[in-house]
C-alpha cells in the first residue's frame, strides 16, 4: 500500500502521543528516580514539536510504501503497548515472557502453522533472552524492575 504522507507531521504527532502516553503517572517513584525519564520525555516532546513546526513550515510530502499487512503492524503495537502496560501489573518477568512468547507465535504464523514441537523449541531461546536483560538491567546497570502490583 502507498500512501502520500508529510511524514515530519506524522512522526510529530506519533512522539507527542507516545510522551503523553508515558507522562501518565504510573506509580510514586523518587525524586531522583523520575529524572531521567522525564528528561527523555522532555526531549521527545521537543523534537515531536520541531517536526510538527517544520511540517508546517516547509511541508515534505513523500509516498511511503507500507510492505505487509497494515492490520499486523497495528497489532503489533498494540501488543507493544499492552506488554509495556502489563508490567506495572504481572512485573517485568511474567509480562516480558508471555509477550515474547505470544508475538514469536503471532509473528511465525504468518509464515506457517506452528506446531507445539516449534512452540517447545522457542521456550529455551526466550528463557536465555529474557535472562540477559533481567541480568544486564538488575546487576550491570542496578536498575530494579518492577515486580508488579499484582503480587504486592
Amino acid at each position: 500500500m502507498i500512501v502520500r504522507l508529510n511524514t515530519d507531521l506524522a512522526a510529530g504527532i506519533l512522539g507527542l502521543a507516545f510522551a503523553a502516553i508515558l507522562w501518565l503517572p504510573r506509580e510514586e517513584l523518587g525524586r531522583l528516580s523520575i529524572i531521567f525519564p522525564r528528561a527523555m520525555i522532555i526531549i521527545t516532546v521537543l523534537l515531536a514539536l520541531t517536526l510538527v513546526i517544520k511540517a508546517f513550515v516547509k511541508p515534505a510530502e513523500r509516498q511511503v510504501e507500507i510492505e505487509g499487512s497494515p492490520l499486523r503492524l497495528i497489532i503489533a503495537i498494540a501488543v507493544l503497548f499492552a506488554w509495556w502496560y502489563a508490567i506495572g501489573i504481572l512485573g517485568f518477568l511474567l509480562a516480558t515472557a508471555i509477550a515474547f512468547f505470544g508475538f514469536t507465535w503471532f509473528l511465525a504464523r504468518i509464515e506457517t502453522p506452528v506446531s507445539a514441537r516449534r512452540l517447545a523449541m522457542w521456550v529455551p531461546i526466550m528463557a536465555l533472552l529474557i535472562g540477559v536483560f533481567y541480568l544486564a538491567f538488575t546487576e550491570i546497570l542496578s536498575v530494579r524492575l518492577p515486580t508488579g502490583s499484582l503480587w504486592s
